[in-house]
């Protein structure tokens, strides 16, 4: 399958309730991209927003992704809700976004038309990687609209009582909280079992239910799991590669200090 084809399939994924399993990548190093895809993830966020991850960086990440056996799909969070950031996020061949503080149903519309091609949005035109540097430019134009995964978070009081309006905007596929900045908006901050941060993730699911998209949650801890499902959320992005790293050297040393000190 090629690459656009593989990209659309994930979209369909999504829309169809797939139990899908997403990775996460803040090292800006097209070694951890491969490494994290090789694990079998159904795609891989590259996050530009919390981490040092610039343009260039983000070619080599993508790569690294594509690297890897199977047909895990690079995703990228880009930094803010901007035309030219989408544009060039979208230029280095991921197969959708993630954009982070969308907080009304405009908001969202303005993600759908920075990445879709004219006469329906905005997105500029150019050879690019995305499209064989210009070589598969004709079919890259013909369907990447319909194959572009579009992931817009929820994270503040605002987005949560304009949920509905967001999730009912056409080209939006799906929508995600980050609990720490929800729990962070709501004055909780990391209180997942806070009253009004409970409250708010039963909004946030119930206007995606309604009107049929997908919500998925950022799950770190593997105890909570089980929690984040029973709360109706139907996709989780299971840790990240620098967590990985402080968890497994955490481990390893209190484990040398017990039984090798």
């Amino acid at each position: 399958m090629d690459r656009l084809e593989r990209f659309e399939r994930l979209r369909h994924r999504f829309h169809d309730g797939e139990q899908l399993r997403g990775g996460w990548v803040s090292i800006p190093h097209g070694e951890v991209a491969e490494l994290t895809a090789r694990h079998d993830y159904d795609f891989v966020v590259v996050d530009m927003e919390h981490a040092p991850t610039d343009v260039g960086d983000l070619g080599d990440l993508v790569r690294g992704i594509d690297a890897a056996p199977g047909d895990t799909v690079p995703l990228v969070r880009v930094p803010t809700n901007d035309e030219v950031v989408i544009k060039r996020a979208l230029d280095a061949g991921v197969g959708g976004l993630m954009v982070p503080r969308i907080d009304t149903a405009a908001d969202a519309e303005a993600v759908v038309a920075a990445s879709t091609y004219p006469p329906e949005g905005i997105r500029g035109t150019a050879g690019t990687r995305a499209s064989g540097f210009g070589a598969d430019l004709p079919a890259y134009l013909d369907g990447a609209d319909d194959a572009l995964t579009r992931i817009v978070q929820v994270e503040t009081l605002a987005a949560v009582e304009n949920a509905a309006d967001i999730a009912a905007v056409s080209g939006i596929d799906a929508l995600f909280v980050g609990p720490a900045d929800l729990s962070v908006a709501l004055d909780v901050p990391l209180d997942y079992e806070a009253a009004v941060f409970e409250d708010a993730v039963e909004a946030v699911v119930a206007a995606a239910d309604d009107a049929g998209v997908p919500v998925g949650v950022f799950a770190t801890d593997p105890d909570r799991f089980e929690t984040w499902a029973a709360r109706g959320f139907d996709f989780g992005i299971m840790g990240y590669d620098a967590g990985f790293l402080r968890a497994g050297n955490e481990r390893l040393l209190s484990a040398y200090d017990e039984d090798w000190g």
